[in-house]
């Protein structure tokens, strides 16, 4: 049961981490829509986006692999 609760909460928290760069990304779309940056900005924005995905997933890699860790060594010791 733990296992999968640690599932769950890892599931969430990139849920969570996923759905705030996604409504930081709609935000700023339509804020350039009606008020165009300049096109330097703009890619800067972009690769920021890109960069804040590519942190939501290695966070959420490391919270797997360390529940994994965590839920091997108590059935590890369990065993013992």
């Amino acid at each position: 049961m733990a296992l999968v609760g640690h599932l769950v909460g890892a599931a969430f928290i990139f849920t969570a981490l996923f759905a705030t760069g996604w409504l930081v990304s709609v935000v700023l779309h339509a804020l350039h829509r009606h008020h165009p940056f300049p096109d330097e900005i703009f890619k800067l924005i972009t690769e920021l986006e890109l960069y804040l995905v590519y942190a939501d997933a290695a966070f959420s890699a490391v919270v797997l692999i360390g529940g994994m860790v965590h839920f091997c060594r108590q059935v590890l010791e369990v065993r013992r």
